[in-house]
C-alpha cells in the first residue's frame, strides 16, 4: 500500500504534467490509492476557503454522539473515554493499544489521544486535502515541548488525528491547582516560547494558541498540543489566504485574526502575550482590559514593557516572532536592561551593577586607581 500522505505532500507542489507522470507509475503499483491521490490533487487546484469549508461542515452536518466512538479502533488503538470537547471542532478521546511484551506476563498498554473532527463527510475531497496536507507537515515535527503526531485516519466515517497522550493538566487547571511564583510561571512560559520558536524557525505558525492547548505534567514539563490548525507561512508577496484554515479564540487571538486578515508569526506573538498576561494576572485579556496590558497587575515596569510590545495592536509593532519575545524575557530573567523599557545609560548602568556588583565595584576601583595615578603624574 502506498503512503498517500507523503505522496500528496511530494506531488502537490508539482505541475500537472509532472503529477500525471508520477501518477501513471503509481497506478501500476496500487490503482485504487493512486486514483484517490489523483482526486485529491485535482481538488487542490481549486481554491477553497478553509474557514468557509469548516464552518459549512460544522453547521450543516449532524455530528455523531461521542458515546458512539467508545470501543472503536483507530490505528490499532481502542477508544476508551472522552477527554474533552475540543471547542467547536470536535472531540478528543483517550485510547489505548495493548502491546505484547515477552519479558512481562501481562501486555503493556500504550496510550494515545485521538481528535475527531466535527464532520460526517470524510469523503468530501477538500477535507481530505486539508487533513493529508496537515499530517505531512506535522508528523515531521520533533521537539520536546510539542505533542507528537502518529498519523491521520478515520472512524465511523469521521476524520481523526492520532497523537501522543500527555498525562497532565491544562494551563488553566495548573494555575488553579498550584500556588506558583512569578519565577515558576515565567519558566513554564519560556517552555511554551521554546515550542513556538521551533515552529517559527520552520516557517510555520500555530494560529490558535490558548491555555486549553497547553498541558503541564507533574514535573512542570510543558507540552503544546492540538496542532491541527497549524499553518505554513504564506509568501510575503501575496496576501492570498483562500486555501488557509483560519481559526481564532476571542480572548487569545490577535486583532488581525478576528478581522480575517492573513496570520503570521506576529499573530502568534500576540496570543503568547495574552497567555503571559493571563499567567501573571489570572485575568483574561478582554475588551475591558488596559490597552496592550499597560498593566495594573504588577508594579514591574520592565515586564509591562515586554508585554506591551507583544500585545501591540499592529503586527509590525510586535516582536516579529516567538524567538525575539523569548530573548527579551530571558534578558529580564537574567537581570539585563530591557530596551523596550528604557535605553537610558544610567538605567543600563544600574542594571549592570545590580547584576554584577563585585565586577562593577572592581571596575570602579580600577578606574579610581588609574585616575589617581594620572593626577599624581600630572602634579
Amino acid at each position: 500500500m502506498i503512503d498517500i500522505v507523503s505522496l500528496y505532500d511530494e506531488l502537490s507542489p508539482l505541475g500537472i504534467s509532472e503529477q500525471q507522470l508520477h501518477l501513471s507509475k503509481l497506478k501500476e503499483i496500487d490503482l485504487v490509492q493512486a486514483n484517490e491521490l489523483e482526486k485529491m490533487l485535482q481538488v487542490d487546484d481549486v481554491k477553497i476557503s478553509g474557514t468557509e469549508f469548516l464552518a459549512q461542515q460544522i453547521t450543516e452536518v449532524t455530528f455523531t454522539s461521542w458515546q458512539s466512538f467508545i470501543g472503536q479502533e483507530v490505528m490499532d488503538f481502542t477508544i476508551k473515554s472522552l477527554l474533552s470537547n475540543s471547542g467547536g471542532m470536535g472531540f478528543v478521546f483517550h485510547a489505548e493499544q495493548n502491546i505484547f511484551s515477552p519479558s512481562h506476563t501481562e501486555n503493556e498498554s500504550h496510550k494515545a489521544a485521538i481528535k475527531i473532527l466535527r464532520s460526517d463527510k470524510l469523503n468530501t475531497e477538500q477535507q481530505k486535502v486539508m487533513f493529508f496536507s496537515e499530517a505531512s507537515n506535522l508528523m515531521s515535527l520533533d521537539h520536546p515541548n510539542i505533542c507528537s503526531l502518529y498519523g491521520v485516519s478515520e472512524v465511523l466515517d469521521h476524520a481523526c488525528i492520532v497523537m501522543d497522550y500527555i498525562d497532565g493538566q491544562s494551563l488553566e487547571l495548573w494555575l488553579e491547582n498550584n500556588k506558583t511564583t512569578q519565577k515558576q510561571k515565567l519558566n513554564v512560559f519560556i517552555q511554551l516560547l521554546n515550542a513556538v520558536s521551533y515552529l517559527h524557525d520552520l516557517q510555520t505558525y500555530h494560529g490558535d494558541l490558548k491555555p486549553q492547548n497547553i498541558i503541564i505534567n507533574e514535573q512542570g514539563h510543558l507540552v503544546l498540543i492540538d496542532l491541527g490548525l497549524t499553518n505554513i507561512f504564506k509568501q510575503p508577496e501575496t496576501d492570498d489566504n483562500s486555501a488557509t484554515v483560519k481559526a481564532f479564540s476571542k480572548n487569545w487571538s490577535a486583532p488581525e485574526q478576528i478581522t480575517g486578515s492573513p496570520c503570521k508569526a506576529m499573530s502568534d506573538v500576540y496570543s503568547l502575550g495574552a497567555i503571559l498576561y493571563y499567567l501573571l494576572s489570572n485575568k483574561l485579556l478582554t475588551d475591558n482590559s488596559p490597552n496592550q496590558a499597560s498593566a495594573s497587575y504588577t508594579t514591574d515596569k520592565e515586564l509591562n514593557a515586554v508585554l506591551s510590545k507583544a500585545l501591540a495592536i499592529t503586527p509590525q509593532s510586535r516582536y516579529q516572532d516567538a524567538n525575539k519575545l523569548r530573548l527579551a524575557l530571558q534578558k529580564y530573567q537574567q537581570g539585563f536592561s530591557i530596551d523596550e523599557y528604557s535605553t537610558n545609560p544610567i538605567y543600563q548602568l544600574k542594571k549592570l551593577i545590580a547584576r554584577k556588583p563585585f565586577t562593577s565595584m572592581a571596575c570602579v576601583l580600577m578606574l579610581y586607581s588609574v585616575a589617581s595615578s594620572v593626577m599624581l603624574f600630572v602634579k
